[in-house]
């Protein structure tokens, strides 16, 4: 740097009396042109790499300010630099999906889109593109993920079912529960088919098991819908009581979250919905679960469950396998034929 800074104090003090190449001897001509042009080149250089010097010590103090707001959780001061940020920096991926996370987090749905959008088209130009994402833990498979989350809440189900069914079918071990969500936006939208292959490709939890009973009901599979009813009760008895708004067992057969009321809330309030909508499946839900040899089985899985889970020695068994524990497919099967007697009648 010092050698070049000194060429250029000399080179200068020798132009400062020439108007043109042509005031050079022919045999200097050509090199003093390369000798130009290569001072122009550095020069060029210098000047750019000090933009980008500046440019990076002012984005990371953009960033640094917005992860302290961020961490005490001052989402209003957090937006602000975020936004000065954006603006600064319109193609820096990481401003505009932290943008987005702020804006959900505000339940500014449209503003959180927006930013993820933005994120998405910074590494997605046309389109999705597997190739472009460096494996499940990719920041921008959070931002596409952010981005259907706040179709979805806003109703736009079609453009949020491409990024779920994208996601679910390109990344499923981290995102199979994206393929469940596609699932209920095909049950939403009517197709009962695409929602039952969705719900029957992703591991069991409640949820899953009542949503796949409701779609069965509405097939006219009401074996299928009756024996999954029956699964369904004993992996979240707490749902059934929100769906009928009625009390019923407040003792779970499940352990730990899924089995809680705070998961049949949730549940509730994402799919009441569905089984309002759909005609006569409440009545069969309620004669399902009002059959006295359902509710003794419910009863008595609630009161094995303690046991089984200290046999089994593991809290954290996958709901399917806990379920196989309380209940073995032939009780259940003669369980749906009793059930569907009493409808027949």
């Amino acid at each position: 740097m010092k050698v070049l800074l000194e060429l250029l104090g000399d080179a200068s003090r020798v132009l400062t009396s020439v108007e043109g190449l042509g005031d050079f001897r022919p045999e200097s001509r050509e090199r003093v042109r390369k000798l130009l042009t290569q001072l122009k080149l550095e020069s060029e250089r210098i000047l750019e790499s000090q933009v980008k010097e500046t440019d990076k010590e002012g984005r990371e103090i953009f960033l640094q300010r917005a992860l302290e707001a961020i961490s005490t959780r001052d989402y209003e001061v957090a937006r602000g630099i975020l936004e000065d940020a954006v603006s600064a920096f319109p193609d820096d991926f990481e401003f505009l999906n932290y943008l987005g996370l702020i804006a959900w987090e505000q339940e500014d749905l449209r503003g959180a889109e927006e930013a993820y959008r933005g994120a998405e088209q910074v590494v997605f130009e046309d389109g999705f593109d597997v190739t472009r994402v460096d494996g499940e833990g990719d920041a921008v498979l959070r931002a596409v993920e952010g981005r259907a989350l706040c179709l979805y809440r806003m109703g736009e189900w079609r453009r949020a079912l491409e990024s779920f069914k994208w996601l679910g079918e390109n990344f499923p071990g981290q995102y199979v529960g994206c393929t469940y969500l596609a699932g209920e936006i095909h049950h939403l939208l009517g197709e009962i088919d695409e929602a039952i292959e969705c719900y029957e490709a992703v591991p069991v939890e409640p949820a899953v098991l009542y949503n796949l009973a409701l779609a069965n009901y509405e097939n006219s599979e009401l074996e299928k819908a009756a024996f999954t009813l029956i699964r369904a009760f004993v992996s979240n008895v707490h749902i059934v009581s929100f769906l009928l708004g009625r009390y019923a067992y407040r003792k779970p057969c499940t352990p730990g979250y899924l089995g809680s009321e705070t998961y049949a809330e949730e549940f509730a309030n994402a799919c009441l919905r569905l089984w309002h909508r759909a005609p006569g499946s409440l009545n069969f839900l309620e004669t399902c679960f009002d059959h006295g040899l359902i509710r003794s089985h419910i009863q008595s899985c609630s009161e094995e469950g303690g046991t089984r889970l200290l046999q089994v020695g593991d809290g954290t068994m996958e709901c399917d396998g806990w379920l196989d524990q309380l209940q073995d497919r032939s009780t259940l099967q003669n369980m749906t034929r009793r059930v569907l007697d009493r409808i027949r009648v």
